[in-house]
């Protein structure tokens, strides 16, 4: 097939030659009548080392037909200009003790990867196309070798491997670790056992850094993690902490977090630890409200005990309002609260509890407050009531803080329920509250969470809006409860 191709090409070739295209002559004509032929045998080499022109016993030294010899050959009836001319005016040039044929294509194979791993291993080779033409494409679910595949990428023939022993690999691993089959190599060989591990580990322990913001190397640093010893596992923490903001900029990192989320789950020994949160320390606020940083404090949250995470509780703390008004802050607040005992838990409750009014109408912040709320936390929920007392109505109102109402209204105790209810029914007018479509979800709360005289004072106010709650889209509820209905 590649003779075919090569045969295919060469012939091609000749037209362009009659017409002076590739020599450069002037018109055919000015060719055709020149009495001084050009030695055009090199193409009949070609040929003949190909097997389709037979060379003559009376070759010249060089391996050329004589002109008077090619006669037979199709090229002997073409005229052009002197050989001399014609050598200095086509566009390439063939050297007398060239090795390569004209037409040979260039050697993409196995033999360009040893020698770019001898030179420059940065500098791989491009993988080979072949220039078929549209009747000689492979049909679908074939590859170009052939053989039946549903994907090109189920074909191990249509894709050899250029990685077999970890030995030719020595000096390079890190570069091997940066290319997608390599790194799919590599962690293959972990399997292997311990020796392969030392390995591995040598070759890449001290690219550490930037194998895990890689998009490919970051799953090797994730498996090498997880079967390296106490000592190697030490030595990659000592590489990502001796530097002030690395892990830091690690984990930020789309790739690098979960390298990073790894390397917290991996961690045994205190001094470990110990060293991974004081570097993560400097960017806890980022890393917090950042999309890809914050579970990397979440991971520590989840994997560390309460006295390791004391600088994350002390942080969120003290950035408690900051943090709960950011999307991703409010869950890793929750989950600070949630991991958290003692001391720790109550500083950070109370702090939260004292920034209640302004988390309570934000957006993410209201999750926070009514987590808090949900604590029963005497000393929080009765600093959350004095804040919000005089502003029940201002609150009910709007659409973040009227949650936080109505779970005031389930979570509170009995004497803090009774200020929420006649704070409402004191309002101007009550009528604006119940076709409010915030206010009114308060007002349906308040009814099922009161009893006794005050539930039916608040009953009492409803009724004389009947005609009003069957036309407004925001009161099918209250007025569908029985008690109004009777």
């Amino acid at each position: 097939m590649k003779l075919d191709r090569e045969m295919e090409m060469l012939l091609n070739e000749i037209p362009l030659l009659l017409h002076g295209d590739v020599i450069g002559c002037g018109e055919p004509a000015a060719a055709e009548t020149d009495t001084d032929a050009v030695d055009f045998s090199y193409l009949i080499q070609e040929l003949g080392e190909m097997g389709f022109v037979e060379d003559d016993d009376d070759d010249d030294d060089n391996g050329f037909l004589h002109p008077r010899k090619a006669s037979s050959s199709p090229t002997s009836n073409l005229h052009f200009m002197d050989a001399e001319n014609f050598v200095a005016s086509r566009p390439f040039s063939i050297d007398k003790d060239r090795e390569r044929a004209l037409f040979d294509p260039f050697p993409f194979s196995s033999t360009c990867f040893d020698a770019a791993v001898g030179d420059d291993w940065d500098l791989l080779c491009p993988p080979a196309r072949s220039r078929l033409c549209k009747t000689a494409r492979p049909k679908k679910g074939t590859c170009s070798n052939g053989c039946q595949a549903t994907s090109p990428k189920m074909c191990a023939a249509a894709k050899p491997s250029k990685y077999e022993s970890l030995v030719g690999l020595r000096g390079y691993m890190y570069h091997v670790a940066r290319d997608q089959h390599g790194c799919r190599f590599l962690q293959q060989r972990l399997d292997d056992g311990k020796r392969e591990v030392d390995f591995i580990f040598t070759g890449v322990a001290r690219h550490a850094v930037d194998l895990m913001v890689n998009p490919f190397g970051n799953y090797l640093m994730q498996k090498l993690l997880a079967v390296c010893s106490e000592e190697q596992r030490m030595g990659i923490v000592l590489t990502l902490t001796k530097d002030p903001f690395v892990l830091v900029r690690i984990s930020l990192n789309v790739h690098g977090t979960r390298a990073v989320q790894k390397l917290i789950e991996s961690l045994r020994a205190r001094e470990e630890i110990q060293l991974v949160v004081a570097a993560l320390r400097p960017g806890f606020l980022e890393l917090i409200k950042d999309p890809n940083g914050n579970h990397v404090v979440q991971k520590c949250l989840q994997s560390f005990g309460a006295d390791d995470n004391k600088p994350i509780f002390d942080a969120a703390a003290v950035y408690c309002l900051d943090i709960g008004m950011q999307c991703h802050g409010c869950c890793v607040l929750q989950r600070c609260i949630a991991r958290s005992t003692g001391e720790h838990k109550e500083k950070l409750v109370a702090a939260i509890a004292r920034n209640g009014f302004e988390l309570a109408q934000d957006a993410y912040g209201n999750y926070v407050v009514q987590y808090v709320i949900e604590l029963k936390v005497a000393t929080a929920n009765a600093s959350l009531a004095q804040q919000f007392e005089g502003k029940y109505i201002h609150l009910s109102m709007q659409k973040f803080s009227s949650n936080v109402v109505e779970k005031c209204l389930k979570v509170f105790k009995e004497a803090d329920k009774t200020n929420i209810i006649l704070e409402l029914l004191s309002a101007p007018q009550f009528e604006r509250l119940l076709l409010h479509p915030y206010a009114n979800y308060v007002v349906y709360a308040a009814l099922q969470n009161s009893k006794g005289s005050l539930h039916s004072a608040l009953t009492n106010a409803i009724r004389p809006h009947v005609e009003l709650l069957r036309t407004s889209p925001y009161c099918k509820r209250i007025y569908s409860r029985a008690l109004l209905k009777k």
